[in-house]
Parts: C-alpha cells; structure tokens; sequence
C-alpha cells in the first residue's frame, strides 16, 4: 500500500537531461491539485500475417513523464525578491527574474534562439518516489473574485535511464519560500483593459507554450517551441457610451491589459501586455445583470512583450 501523501521538489538543470538533485530544504514546492502519469509511453507493434487471432505482444518504447500541479499566486515577502514561481516559469519559456534591488523583480518570454531551461522533478507519493529529468512545460493563471489566485503547469520529462522510481522517502521540507497569497477581491486587485476598469468575475490566461516529446537516433528530447497567449475575462458589461469594447471588437485595435494584484510591497504581482486583441464577446447574465465574457489575444505586434510579469 502507499499512501497519498505528496511531496513535489523541481531545481533547474545546468545541463538538459542532467539531474540537478533537487532537495527538500531548497526546493519543495507548495503545491495542489497534483497529479503525475508515471510512464507515458508508445507501443511498437509488429503487425504480422499470421493464422490465428489474437493480440500480438508488443515492446514499450518512447517513455516519458508527465505531472502537473497549481501553486498559489504570491509575492516573495521581499521586494526586489524573485517569488519561488519564477524559476518554474523559466521551464515554460520565460527568462530569469531581472531583479531592481529593494524594488521589483521582472519576468518576460525568452525570445527565439536563447537557450531554453528545463528542470529536474523528484515528486513523492508517500515513500515512491519518481524521477523527471529534462522537464519542459507550460502554464495558465487564474484570478477568480472571492479564491486566491493560482498558476497551473504542466510539465513533460524524461525518465532518468538508472533509479526512475525507487522507495525513498523524503525530508523534512522547507516551505518558507511560499508566502500566504491575498483573495482576489476590490480592495486586492485591479484590471484595466483599453484604459478602462471594468468590474469582473475572472481572468484567465493560457500561455499554450508548445512541447513535443522527441525520440530520435542519437538524441532523446522534449522540445519547447512557440506559445500564443489567449486569455478570457468574464465582466459586467459596461456602459457603451464609457467604454465600447465591441467596436474594439469590430475594429481590431490594440489596446493595453494590465492587472495588478495585492498592495502590500512584497506581495504585489503585476502582469502587464502593452498590445492586446479583444477577438470575441460573448453575452450571459448573471443576478439579472448583463455579463460579457471577453476572449483576448496577447500580441508581440512590432516586437512587443507579450506578457510581463512583475513581482514588487
């Protein structure tokens, strides 16, 4: 029997596939919601004529690793202090935290032919423990009125050829880089959209960064490609003689996005995209009160950032 007890540790690897080791007083992850496939593999098949019926035995091969988990949306308690999920966002694509000392730390997509990260997983199941190595991924946030705000990943890895499971329990974890984040709420968080502060229910985004497991002779890899952000807000329709967020619509204009939430240094996040698509609004109501659910696209038009994140 093993309990479900679960311990997740992630470390950036200094080379891809190479275990970087890490520990549960540096590395452990608060994490929820975690799930892992163990082993994702393919089947080879032979697919002989043959003159009976029946299954043919295949062999296992292609294997990898997928997990996933959420970790909760907050400051470093520091500012000018990486929050402890910057570094897993650098294994989605993201650059390392810029940091202005005593005052912010900053995060943007790496752009084309810098050399990506990955990171190494250990994750536990009571005493089981499993081994990624190679670990790339992608994200999505959520901020929901009334829940604190999280960040989704999910990852895909290589199985390590020596020891990818063993019975290894794990110690004693240090958490403390994990703060209590705040409940997205009005005295909390603020989003502005095309200069306009509309009053909302939820933002979502999907960063839809790109991996594909690679099992070629001479290399076995998980590649990261591109991402293409997409996010949904679901509001209170506006007034249209204040904000006219369908002739946006109409038109295609580029507009700014900015959330910003939390107030107290230290646990002030910030996500920042300077030219945004609105690309569909749809209507429903809610306590009889008109709600619009607005579908954006995050634009690198003329070479913008897409997305900037900001920890203060």
């Amino acid at each position: 029997m093993v309990d479900a007890t679960k311990v997740v540790l992630a470390k950036k690897e200094v080379t891809y596939g190479t275990d970087s080791v890490p520990t549960a007083a540096a590395n452990a992850i608060l994490t929820r919601n975690y799930s892992a496939k163990p082993i994702e593999l393919d089947r080879v098949e032979r697919n002989l004529d043959t003159r009976i019926y029946g299954a043919e035995a295949t062999v296992p091969g292609a294997k990898r690793q997928t997990l996933a988990y959420e970790v909760e949306i907050a400051g470093s308690g520091a500012a000018g202090t990486a929050p402890a999920w910057m570094e897993l966002l650098e294994g989605c694509g993201m650059t390392a935290a810029v940091l202005a000392a005593g005052e912010s730390a900053t995060q943007g997509f790496a752009l084309p032919g810098v050399e990506p990260t990955s990171l190494t997983h250990h994750h536990y199941m009571s005493d089981q423990r499993r081994r990624t190595i190679g670990s790339v991924g992608t994200f999505t946030m959520d901020f929901t009125a009334g829940a604190y705000p999280f960040i989704g990943f999910n990852w895909i890895g290589l199985l390590p050829v020596a020891t990818p499971f063993d019975k290894s329990a794990p110690a004693a974890v240090n958490l403390a880089r994990w703060r209590q984040p705040v409940e997205v709420s009005t005295e909390q968080t603020e989003m502005t959209l095309d200069g306009y502060v509309p009053i909302f229910r939820s933002f979502n985004l999907d960063a839809a960064v790109t991996t594909a497991f690679r099992n070629l002779v001479g290399r076995r890899y998980v590649r990261r490609g591109g991402h293409a952000i997409s996010a949904t807000a679901v509001v209170e329709a506006p007034d249209i003689a204040v904000k006219d967020y369908l002739q946006r619509l109409s038109s295609g204009d580029l507009v700014t996005f900015d959330l910003t939430h939390g107030t107290v240094a230290g646990n002030i996040i910030e996500l920042a995209a300077p030219k945004v698509q609105i690309t569909d609004i749809t209507e429903s109501e809610e306590d009889e009160i008109l709600m619009w659910t607005i579908q954006m696209a995050f634009t690198v038009d003329g070479g913008s950032p897409d997305l900037t994140i900001i920890a203060k």
